[in-house]
C-alpha cells in the first residue's frame, strides 16, 4: 500500500534512533575522542612520514652515489683502454704533444669526471719482468706530478689511471672510503708491449 513505510526505511530509522541513543550514554571523555579520531589519524601519519623520510632520503641518495661511482670507474676503464691502443700502435708518440693527444682521448668519454684532477702514470720498461707499480701519492699523501714516458716501438708500457673520488653521502664513507675517509680512488691500468710501428725507437 502507498501509505505503508517500507520495511528498509524503518530500519535506518531504528538504526539512527539507536545511534542517537548511545551517543547520549557516551561520556565527554568518549565523545571527544570520537570527535577527533580522524585528526589523530593525520597526526600519526605526519609523524610516521617525519621518522622515515630522512632514512629513505638517505639511502636514496646513497643507491645514486654508488652506482655514479660505479658508472665512473667504468668509463675510466675504458677510456684507459681506449688512450693505451693509441699508445700500443704509436699513433700518440708520433704526435707533435704526445701526453695532450692522450689526455684527449682520456677525457673525451668521461662522465662526472674532473680531468684536471685524474693522476697520469705512463712508464716503459724494459720486459715485464721490470715492471713496478710505484705509489700514486707522496709520504704526505699528495699526488704525484703526471710521469708520461710511452717509450718507443717494442718497449714494455705501464699505463696507469687515477681519480680520486669524493663521497658525499655520509654514511657511506665508513664502508667505501680509503681508511674510513671521505674519498675514494679509482684507478685502472694496462701494461703492454707496443708494436713494431715507424716510430721512435729507444
Amino acid at each position: 500500500m502507498e501509505g505503508k513505510p517500507k520495511r528498509e526505511d524503518h530500519f535506518v530509522t531504528s538504526h539512527r534512533n539507536a545511534a542517537h541513543h548511545n551517543a547520549g550514554k557516551m561520556g565527554p571523555a568518549e565523545r571527544w575522542r570520537k570527535a577527533t579520531e580522524g585528526r589523530w589519524h593525520s597526526g600519526v601519519t605526519a609523524i610516521e612520514t617525519a621518522l622515515i623520510m630522512p632514512v629513505f632520503l638517505l639511502i636514496s641518495f646513497g643507491i645514486i652515489e654508488v652506482s655514479l661511482l660505479h658508472v665512473a670507474a667504468s668509463t675510466i676503464e675504458g677510456q684507459v683502454t681506449a688512450a693505451s691502443r693509441q699508445i700500443r700502435t704509436g699513433n700518440i708518440q708520433n704526435t707533435a704533444d704526445p701526453i695532450g693527444e692522450f689526455t684527449q682521448i682520456l677525457c673525451g668519454g668521461t662522465t662526472f669526471i674532473d680531468c684536471n684532477n685524474l693522476i697520469i702514470d705512463v712508464r716503459k720498461f724494459d720486459s715485464f719482468s721490470d715492471i713496478t707499480y710505484p705509489s700514486y701519492f707522496n709520504d704526505d699523501g699528495e699526488a704525484e706530478s703526471n710521469t708520461f714516458d710511452p717509450g718507443g716501438a717494442g718497449d714494455t708500457v705501464l699505463v696507469r689511471v687515477a681519480y680520486k673520488w669524493k663521497i658525499l653521502t655520509p654514511f657511506l664513507t665508513a664502508y667505501l672510503g680509503d681508511g674510513g675517509g671521505s674519498s675514494k680512488l679509482l684507478h685502472s691500468a694496462a701494461v703492454f708491449r707496443t708494436e713494431p710501428y715507424d716510430g721512435p725507437v729507444n
